[in-house]
């Protein structure tokens, strides 16, 4: 009976790894010491799309895996206040990720097949659906960082 029950998790993980994330997902590998990526979601579709990422990130901040745990921490998530294209009918997220693991993927359909398996198929058909147009992302080399600039004391009235 164990034998079975463990052959088809074995299938239905393997089944969810072939057909998740290829309809719109590519690797999400950043070149740069950081990055972001944009995603136009569609206004009807921003809860879908905050629940997936949020469960993503979830899974990868508790992950066993080391790799996940570092991309998670250095991911954050922001949302637009302006209305984006097309028509403005649309909600740009922004992805900061700073500074990125290297070598590491941040395809949301891989991180689903390998950290949310058994609900991968469902997450990702909601996550797909979310988008008014495809992704951008952009690899990010530090020029100037003013986080660890000393501010000077405040010059105080002599009188």
């Amino acid at each position: 009976m164990f034998l079975r029950a463990t052959l088809c998790v074995g299938l239905i993980v393997m089944l969810v790894s072939a057909s998740v994330g290829h309809a719109q997902d590519r690797d999400r590998v950043y070149t740069g010491e950081g990055g972001m990526l944009f995603h136009p979601i569609l206004l009807e579709k921003t809860a879908d799309f905050e629940d997936v990422v949020t469960r993503v990130i979830d899974a990868m901040s508790n992950s066993a895996d080391e790799t996940r745990r570092a991309q998670a921490a250095s991911w954050k998530v922001y949302r637009a206040a302006e209305p984006g294209p097309p028509d403005q009918t649309s909600v740009l997220y922004i992805f900061v990720i700073d500074p990125a693991v290297a070598e590491a993927n941040y395809s949301i359909g891989e991180l689903l097949r390998q950290e949310l398996p058994l609900e991968a198929q469902e997450l990702w058909e909601k996550f797909a659906a979310s988008y008014a147009y495809s992704p951008s992302l952009i690899n990010l080399t530090l020029v100037a960082d003013f986080t660890d600039t000393e501010l000077l004391p405040i010059a105080t009235e002599v009188p």
